[in-house]
């Protein structure tokens, strides 16, 4: 799913560039799934989930508060945001990422991207026509079928 979406990331994120995936930091074993900048030179920090939950929110805190680290060590004051990508959130990280004014984005995730792995969908199953024997068929036009006997 991350793979797939950062190889697309052009069509979903217009004027942002992909740096790496599986971006991690010198003397810790953190890793955000994707790291990216966009033209205002804004790095993000993203993590991507089926469905995020308070773990994801505490992921993207962990991967900001080491980015930021590591940047303050290097001399530089880039800003750094982190982005949660997920087919939906529970409804608390919603509120407490608005409420608390974290500058964490969340991104719903286009449901076509869950054909990218083996994750599991809402869709109701298809249903798949019937299509009748030719017997059948003929039948009820009213033309009879002629057998050949075969010696």
């Amino acid at each position: 799913m991350r793979d797939y979406y950062a190889s697309e990331l052009a069509q979903h994120r217009p004027g942002e560039l992909l740096i790496a995936t599986e971006n991690s930091y010198d003397g810790t074993a953190v890793r955000a799934d994707m790291r990216t900048i966009d033209r205002r030179n804004i790095t993000r920090l993203w993590e991507f989930k089926i469905r995020a939950s308070y773990q994801a929110l505490g992921q993207i805190l962990v991967y900001l508060a080491m980015a930021r680290r590591a940047e303050e060590a290097a001399g530089s004051d880039c800003l750094i945001r982190g982005v949660i990508a997920a087919f939906n959130f529970q409804p608390e990280i919603v509120y407490t990422v608005e409420r608390l004014n974290l500058s964490i984005e969340l991104v719903t995730l286009p449901p076509v991207l869950a054909h990218a792995g083996s994750i599991p969908t809402p869709a109701e199953p298809t249903s798949l026509p019937e299509i009748p024997r030719q017997s059948g068929l003929l039948a009820s036009t009213g033309t009879k079928l002629h057998r050949k006997e075969t010696p």
